[in-house]
């Protein structure tokens, strides 16, 4: 378990993504190594990653997709309409092809569950593009305003 994944994390935001991307070298593409029109998309659900204190093994990656729906402003047409129409989330979901994206999603539904419950419990949902700020307040201090639990 890395650092960024304990509930009361001293990490800030940065820091936490730092420690992400150092973990996953070869795994995860840093946005600006991305095509522009790829960045934003794939900036926002790293911190989801983050924020939520996941990985990137493919249950965890279920659960980033259910969370992101679920407890981020970003609403569910929207981020349907990014993952439907960039190219490189496109391609992620062809190379791990739509029928193991389902059985995995499906293998998740205990987590998934407890992340609809945690939604509930939230006060506020989780902004899809945080302020700069944000980048500089530590993971338990942002979890704690939001209600975030990892899960």
């Amino acid at each position: 378990m890395l650092r960024y994944q304990e509930q009361d994390s001293r990490l800030t935001l940065r820091e936490g993504l730092g420690e992400y991307y150092m973990a996953n070298v070869g795994i995860v593409t840093r946005p600006d190594d991305l095509p522009p029109e790829s960045r934003a998309l794939f900036r926002s659900h790293d911190m989801c990653h983050v924020i939520f204190g996941l990985g990137t093994s493919l249950g965890d990656e279920a659960l980033a997709d259910t969370r992101t729906l679920l407890c981020c402003d970003v609403g569910m047409r929207r981020y349907a309409a990014y993952l439907a129409t960039d190219t490189q989330a496109k391609e992620l979901f062809r190379a791990l092809g739509y029928g193991k994206a389902l059985w995995i999603t499906l293998a998740s539904v205990p987590r998934v569950l407890r992340a609809a419950r945690e939604a509930l419990r939230m006060p506020k949902r989780w902004p899809w593009q945080p302020p700069d700020a944000y980048q500089e307040r530590t993971l338990a201090d942002l979890r704690r305003e939001y209600g975030i639990r990892v899960v």
